[in-house]
C-alpha cells in the first residue's frame, strides 16, 4: 500500500471535475498510491476485454459527432493527418475533463449536447492509447491518465462490458507507464 491517498480516482470524477493544479508532489510515493488506485479498481471489474472499435463513420465537413470522429480517428493510422483533430479532441478534454457528444467548428462543446455517454470516455481513452508510439505521445498518455482516473471514479455505472473494457484500458495504461518509466530510467516502487 501507498504513504499518500490517490484523490484523483475517488468520488464523482464527471460532476467533481479534477483540476489536476497546484497537486502536491509526492516524488517515489506517487507510483505505488496510482498503482494501487488501479489495483482496486480492477479487484471490482469484471476480466479485461478490449475497447471494441466503432464502425467508421462517413465524415462531415467539421467533427460535429464526437462517437463518428472517435470512430473515424480510431480506423486512421496515428500518424494520418487526422491526428491534428485527435489533438483537439484531446485539448477539449485536458480543459474540461468531459467529453460532450457534439462540438462545434471551432470544437467547442455543444453544451446541451450532454457529457455522459460513457462509451465516449472508453473510445477516447482506446484513442490515447493508438496514438502511444507516436512521437510526442506523452499528452495522450496525459490525458489517458485522466479519462481512468475519471472513469474508475464512476466505475459502478459501468454496465459488464464497459467494466471489462475499463479493466483493459487499465491494464493498456499501466504497460504504457511502465514502458516511459524504462525509457527514462525510472524505476517504479512495488
Amino acid at each position: 500500500m501507498s504513504d499518500i491517498d490517490y484523490l484523483y480516482s475517488q468520488g464523482d470524477r464527471l460532476e467533481e471535475r479534477n483540476t489536476y493544479f497546484y497537486s502536491q508532489y509526492h516524488g517515489a510515493a506517487f507510483f505505488p498510491a496510482w498503482r494501487a488506485s488501479r489495483q482496486t479498481a480492477l479487484a471490482q471489474l469484471p476480466p479485461a476485454q478490449p475497447v471494441p472499435l466503432a464502425v467508421a463513420a462517413e465524415r462531415d465537413e467539421h467533427p460535429a459527432d464526437t462517437a463518428a470522429l472517435l470512430a473515424n480517428l480510431l480506423h486512421t493510422t496515428p500518424e494520418a493527418p487526422e491526428r491534428r483533430l485527435a489533438k483537439r479532441l484531446l485539448q477539449r478534454f485536458e480543459v474540461s475533463k468531459r467529453l460532450h457528444r457534439r462540438y462545434d467548428m471551432n470544437f467547442k462543446a455543444v453544451a446541451d449536447s450532454g457529457y455522459d455517454d460513457l462509451d465516449l470516455y472508453l473510445q477516447f481513452a482506446a484513442l490515447c492509447l493508438h496514438q502511444a508510439e507516436q512521437p510526442g505521445a506523452l499528452p495522450f498518455l496525459n490525458g489517458l491518465l485522466k479519462v481512468v482516473d475519471s472513469l474508475i471514479s464512476i466505475h459502478p455505472r459501468l454496465s459488464p462490458p464497459q467494466g471489462a473494457q475499463l479493466a483493459w484500458l487499465i491494464t493498456a495504461e499501466q504497460d504504457w507507464v511502465a514502458r516511459v518509466a524504462a525509457q527514462a530510467n525510472v524505476e517504479l516502487a512495488p
